[in-house]
């Protein structure tokens, strides 16, 4: 049995990841530093022990600081996260092993969208930047590699308020009224599909960076509104608002989604429009 380490197994990817993967693999399943058993990829001997312990097969890098406005602040752990935990990632594993990686679409600067994998990247953030480097870095290495870039998550999890899905639910259902940009537009991924398509890059060999997303195009306005009408909540509730008004520390993209035809021809996958996926989450 081939075996698979994940890392930033906490997030609504990795856990997602863990269970289904754990059906066919050996899986050793490793959340942020802030939990039990945890890997700390910025802990170079940690991992050397780790990785000298299991030996993977494959490594999916979930791990990452991902809060924006955090990283503009604290750059120097950003970097050390997003950079140099990879870096010692790459140093710890076997020649023989895959680096599927998971990227993001914020390494462009939002102001055209349908972006390709080879269009520019011009970041204009320092998450961004970080997460640029970190591909740049494995795109030179002589690493086995997949780079997945997706935009929004989400997940069927609605326990936490960790992703837009579940804030839009849980904040409806608490009558709770909400203030959603209409000038950030993406298309937003549901995890389970992602998870199926890092699966598949498991049992088939496949390299290079891909971009996956949604078959459409939403603001997250617009997205907002959709979930309220498929979950039969009150749409009265969402305000519509522009990034300005939000006054954040770090610049976001405006539109940051991603042109997914590489990975549809590829890798012969469907895509899927945002509402059936909601429906899915929905009816199950």
């Amino acid at each position: 049995m081939k075996k698979v380490l994940i890392t930033g197994s906490s997030g609504i990817l990795g856990t997602e990841l863990s269970i289904r993967l754990n059906e066919l693999f050996d899986v050793l399943a490793l959340p942020k530093s802030s939990s039990k058993n945890f890997l700390d990829i910025t802990d170079f001997n940690m991992m050397y022990s780790i990785f000298k312990n299991f030996d993977p097969d494959f490594v999916i890098n979930c791990a990452a600081f991902t809060n924006v406005d955090s990283c503009e602040l604290n750059k120097q752990i950003a970097r050390n996260v997003n950079v140099k935990g990879l870096m010692n990632l790459l140093k710890c594993m076997s020649k023989n092993s895959k680096m599927i990686h998971i990227s993001t679409d914020y390494v462009f600067n939002g102001k055209d969208g349908n972006y390709k994998e080879n269009d520019m990247k011009e970041p204009i953030n320092y998450y961004g930047k970080t997460k640029l480097e970190a591909d740049n870095l494995l795109m030179g290495s002589n690493s086995n590699y997949l780079i997945i870039r997706p935009n929004v998550l989400y997940s069927s999890n609605l326990s936490k308020n960790n992703h837009f899905l579940s804030w839009v639910v849980n904040s409806l259902k608490d009558k709770t009224e909400i203030n959603v940009v209409n000038d950030q537009i993406s298309n937003p991924v549901y995890v389970s599909d992602l998870v199926e398509v890092i699966l598949s890059s498991l049992l088939v060999e496949y390299n290079g960076v891909y971009h996956f997303g949604s078959e459409d195009v939403i603001s997250r306005y617009d997205f907002a509104l959709l979930i309220s009408k498929i979950f039969k909540l009150d749409e009265n509730l969402i305000n519509p608002i522009k990034t300005s008004d939000l006054k954040q520390i770090a610049k976001r993209p405006k539109k940051s989604f991603l042109n997914c035809n590489k990975i549809i021809s590829d890798l012969n996958i469907d895509l899927y429009p945002t509402e059936y996926s909601l429906m899915r989450i929905y009816n199950s």
